[in-house]
């Protein structure tokens, strides 16, 4: 089942009924914990691969079970986001702010320094409070992926409100002042 997609702009996005979009950046770091743990999981039938497409980035890790690609255009990427039922995905700002933007139920998987998908554990800061705040489920190991996942089904996250109107209005005072 695993396998490389390769989708550009004019690519249409593979859909089946239910879509689990699984995301682990564009940098030079890993998340190889991540997939391995995808494949476990449709090992035990807790997913099936048909349901999963996941952007991999610089990964040497091919899945085994779930389609992959390591890297498309932003407007496919975009379209994988809006089609897709619940993301899972790293834990960086550039990847959870638009799909809290859109109103997608997020499972946050922070990478880690200790594994070296990281250079620290920044990642931790922001599921902390996105999770205690209601926004996103979490986790960092197998069972808690596996919770996470059943939960998902019924979890409605907290409308995400962006406070940049906000900051545009501070910024706008500041120069009508001068």
């Amino acid at each position: 089942m695993g396998g490389i997609v390769k989708a550009g702009a004019g690519v249409s996005v593979w859909r089946v009924d239910l879509l689990i979009l699984v995301c682990v950046g564009a940098t030079e770091y890993k998340l190889d914990r991540l997939l391995r743990l995808l494949d476990e999981l449709c090992e035990e039938n807790v997913l099936k691969g048909e349901e999963i497409v996941a952007q991999i980035g610089s990964t040497d890790y091919r899945p085994r079970h779930y389609r992959s690609f390591h890297l498309i255009s932003r407007e496919a990427f975009q379209k994988y986001m809006e089609e897709a039922e619940f993301v899972i995905t790293h834990a960086g700002t550039g990847s959870v702010i638009p799909l809290l933007k859109l109103g997608k139920k997020v499972i946050l998987f922070p990478r880690r320094e200790r594994y070296k998908e990281h250079v620290d554990d920044h990642q931790l800061e922001l599921r902390d409070a996105l999770t205690r705040e209601g926004y996103v489920l979490s986790a960092e190991k197998k069972e808690e992926l596996k919770r996470a996942i059943e939960e998902i089904k019924t979890f409605h996250p907290k409308k995400f409100q962006s406070n940049n109107h906000r900051i545009n209005q501070m910024v706008i005072d500041f120069i009508e002042a001068l």
